[in-house]
């Protein structure tokens, strides 16, 4: 079915031309021919050394002849042409032969460089093929290319320079440029100001470097290079992969990029200086079969990450690990299924990762187990990597004795907390310091404050304070990339906290107040009110310790202590009236005698009279919120039943927020923020979180929040992820289009397999993207078939069209190829098919024949995903991504 509708396709051009080709005429340049409206260029390539092609909508941009040996398009330009200016709105094309690709060079390697800061290029690659022919009549050789840069074609790559980055190199390998599939290569420089642009390319059979000077740093400078006969480099340890690796594309060993090296659980942490962005660091850690219930490991950054490094760990037992789904057993912030495993990462608080692995876990088995280090993000990262295997988990955290053959801690510090003695729990009194000495593993404390409610005289005039500092085995000053700080958590629900996995903590339902220590050593202090107490009248505490990054310390946290106070602050009624003193600590007023009462307000030597006068009586007004204070009659007799002389407003209470008198209007309203700050908002649903402004009236109204989140505040939760507009939180796509996965092998063993496409019915609404789903009884309709070499595909295809209007050639099966004779496929064209590739280029340019690459070209993405292209800042259009993804490999 393809082969036919190719054929129909190839005959309409036929017919095409012969009923539309005029002579060259003016408007292509003088460099093509009108048909139907369009030009079809007739020099799309440079003849010889001296000459110039031309491609382009109007025949127009100019083709020099680019020469894959380092050198500089500016030392090969042909005589009397300048090819390295760009200026916007007129690009110049380059064309490279990559037929040497197919046989022995393996890697091409391509160098561009903007001379000026102001002016961003893009170079675009378009992968085709040159098929040459000779004409045995004047001995002449033709050679015709099957597509040619114009808006019609699909460009295959691009490579990008901007004022902070003027540079950008690409390696390709020839797994990436088909097997030989391609024979032809253009390039196509734009910019957006006028420029000179150094513009390089070599090939070569070892992985390799193109340097600026023009030559060639193979194996990254330190592997054999003799010939890299499978076009991978023999790389010297600690660059070798061990001896039983099963070779597997992109984990840096065919480059000598990565690095092998043992790991000792408890030794010195093994530094890893500058580790780039899309590279791997393996480290090997022996597992004993015996006293072994944690293998914890960690890396952690030594120097302040610059240009967004970040890094991700993977474990494998027996051999090194990669990214992919079937290449490790346990990845950090992933939990493996069916696995109890800890895989919790603390990078966005202090620059490190953890990763553990349990003896209860179905993936345990003792033996060599490989970690892996990956920098995912798009800066070098300085770091150490360091280990620990602990009999008991987390080493009973130093406060218990450990029994090896059960793997079960016996806590022996009287606050520890089973069932690994990390957590502690605290009774204190009031006003008395609780120290804590600093201890590893310290994740999280509870601390309670028993009897507190029976203690407060009055909920109007007493509050507790709550003083805490802490301090770290860092010493004076934590590192400066480490942003996260331990935290006091006030909640009558704190006492219910309990560590997770791998010591993330399970937060309190509504706090009622937290207290970030922002300074090591420093004093914090907080204000609790007697409505924060639980409903057992006790004050309940959580101290949480986010850090866990130490260099200093295999495979351990820093060791936290830290130091807390729960004291009484009252305020006595009426300042007890100039006639007592004030007991802060208890809010009470101890009166000089003759005045007596709880503001010392009452002369009892003025025998006869209730009150004396300019004395207030405090009478509690529900329909007010507050106090009133009613004046002391004229005559003594008593006080005013009626009004309110001043009124003192709750404050802040179970039932209500901040009170406060509105102005000198005897009204209490109620604050729902402070003036001049900004308040996280969670929506009713929890599906977003932002920064509303605070806005209080200026006549002294409740302050409240604005409703509109300010500018770039907005975050999503649960899952969902920012709109690109950046004005909505919704539901991520379920997949990307253009994306593969995997769907089933095809019958007949090793022939090849089926992959399902992600399409979008609509484009930019995720909600309409999902994978299609081919199957062997519908003759793999919407699946794109990969064949292995020594098969060819067959059978009916159809397009797939994606939201953008292109098209996916699904369907059909694998057969064994038929070599030579009538069915088999020949490389080599003879002269009499000349005018039929010509016709077919300008079928293609024309938009009337569904090319074959686009199968190859996806399932190349589905097969090496991000470890594909590496260096450079790249884009692949037909992939339906633009990212730094990691280092590429061959597979032989």
């Amino acid at each position: 079915m393809r082969k036919s509708l190719n054929l129909l396709a190839l005959g309409a051009a036929l017919a095409w031309l012969a009923t539309h080709a005029h002579a060259q005429d003016g408007s292509c340049s003088g460099h093509g021919q009108t048909v139907e409206g369009k030009c079809a260029c007739t020099a799309p390539l440079p003849v010889d050394d001296a000459s110039v092609g031309y491609v382009g909508d109007n025949c127009g941009t100019p083709v020099h002849r680019l020469f894959l040996n380092g050198q500089d398009i500016a030392e090969t330009c042909a005589q009397g042409h300048v090819c390295n200016v760009v200026a916007p709105g007129d690009p110049v094309c380059f064309a490279a032969n990559i037929a040497d690709l197919a046989a022995g060079s393996y890697h091409l390697s391509l160098l561009v460089v903007s001379n000026s800061v102001d002016a961003a290029v893009t170079l675009r690659g378009l992968l085709t093929n040159f098929t040459a022919a000779t004409d045995p009549a004047t001995n002449a050789t033709t050679v015709t290319p099957l597509a040619y840069p114009n808006s019609s074609a699909v460009f295959s790559f691009a490579l990008h320079t901007t004022r902070d980055a003027p540079s950008s190199q690409l390696q390709l390998t020839r797994r990436q440029l088909g097997y030989g599939a391609y024979t032809g290569l253009y390039l196509c420089a734009e910019s957006t100001a006028s420029t000179t642009i150094m513009l390089r390319g070599a090939q070569h059979s070892c992985p390799h470097t193109l340097l600026p000077n023009g030559t060639l740093e193979l194996c990254n400078g330190r592997g054999s290079t003799d010939a890299c006969p499978h076009g991978a480099c023999t790389c010297p340890p600690p660059y070798a992969p061990p001896a039983n690796w099963v070779q597997t594309a992109g984990l840096g060993f065919d480059d000598c990029s990565a690095t092998l090296q043992q790991l000792a659980p408890g030794g010195t942490p093994l530094p890893v200086p500058g580790h780039a962005p899309g590279t791997w660091a393996f480290f090997a850690v022996e597992v004993p079969a015996a006293g072994a219930a944690q293998l914890h490991v960690m890396a952690a950054a030594t120097e302040a990450p610059q240009g967004g490094g970040s890094l991700a760990l993977f474990l494998r037992y027996q051999q090194p690990p990669g990214e992919g789904e079937t290449q490790h057993d346990l990845a950090g912030d992933v939990a493996t299924a069916g696995s109890s495993a800890s895989a919790s990462s603390s990078w966005a608080r202090d620059a490190s990762v953890h990763l553990d692995l349990l003896k209860s876990d179905a993936a345990f088995r003792p033996g060599t187990w490989y970690l892996g280090v990956y920098n995912k993000g798009s800066g070098p990262v300085t770091h150490a990597v360091s280990a620990a295997l602990y009999a008991c988990l987390n080493d009973c955290g130093g406060r218990g004795t450990c029994a090896a053959d059960t793997g079960v801690c016996t806590c022996t510090d009287a606050t520890a907390l089973a069932p690994d003695c990390v957590a502690s729990r605290y009774e204190l009194k009031l006003g008395v310091p609780l120290d804590v000495a600093p201890r590893p593993h310290l994740v999280l404390d509870k601390l309670v404050v028993p009897g507190v409610k029976a203690l407060l005289a009055s909920a109007a005039t007493q509050r507790l304070t709550v003083t805490a500092t802490f301090n770290t085995t860092e010493g004076a000053s934590l590192p400066p990339w480490v942003t996260s700080r331990p935290v006091v958590v006030v909640s009558p629900k704190a006492d219910d906290i309990a560590p997770g996995a791998g010591g993330s903590v399970v937060w309190p339902e509504a706090p009622l107040a937290r207290m970030a220590l922002s300074q090591q050593g420093a004093q914090h202090t907080m204000s609790v009110g007697p409505w924060m107490l639980g409903d057992d009248g006790a004050l309940h505490l959580a101290l949480w310790n986010p850090l866990s990054g130490d260099t200093g310390t295999a495979g351990q946290p820093p060791a936290l202590g830290y130091s807390l106070l729960v004291s009484t602050d009252g305020s006595c009624l009426a300042d007890c009236s100039g006639h007592g003193t004030c007991n802060a600590a208890t809010g009470t007023c101890t009166c000089t005698a003759p005045f007596a009462g709880g503001d010392c307000s009452v002369d009892t030597s003025a025998l006869g009279k209730v009150c004396s006068p300019g004395a207030v009586q405090p009478v509690r007004r529900e329909d007010l919120r507050g106090t009133c204070w009613q004046p002391c009659k004229a005559d003594g007799s008593g006080f005013e039943a009626e009004g309110c002389g001043e009124l003192t407003c709750d404050g802040k209470t179970a039932e209500h927020g901040n009170l406060r008198r509105k102005g000198t209007e005897k009204l209490c309203v109620e604050d729902q923020c402070a003036q001049g700050s900004n308040t996280t908002v969670v929506d009713a649903v929890g599906r977003t979180a932002c920064q509303q402004a605070c806005t209080c009236p200026d006549d002294g109204s409740a302050c409240v929040l604005t409703g509109v989140c300010l500018p770039g505040t907005l975050t999503c939760l649960n899952g969902l992820q920012l709109s690109k507009d950046g004005s909505k939180c919704e539901s991520p796509p379920v997949c990307v289009e253009g994306s593969l996965r995997k769907a089933y092998d095809l019958a007949g063993g090793a022939a090849g397999s089926t992959f399902a496409v992600c399409a979008c019915a609509t484009a930019a609404d995720p909600a309409s993207c999902a994978y299609t789903a081919p199957s062997e009884a519908g003759g793999n309709a919407g699946g794109v078939v990969s064949c292995l070499p020594g098969y060819e595909h067959t059978g009916d295809s159809a397009p797939t069209r994606l939201s953008d209007g292109s098209a996916v050639m699904t369907g059909g099966t694998c057969v064994v190829a038929q070599h030579g004779g009538g069915g088999g496929r020949r490389r080599g064209v003879s002269g009499g098919m000349v005018f039929f590739y010509c016709l077919l280029s300008i079928a293609l340019a024309a938009g009337l024949v569904v090319g074959g690459k686009y199968g190859l070209i996806w399932w190349e993405q589905y097969k090496y995903g991000r470890s594909v292209f590496s260096q450079g800042y790249v884009s692949w259009p037909l992939f339906g991504n633009r990212n730094n993804a990691g280092g590429g490999a061959d597979d032989w």
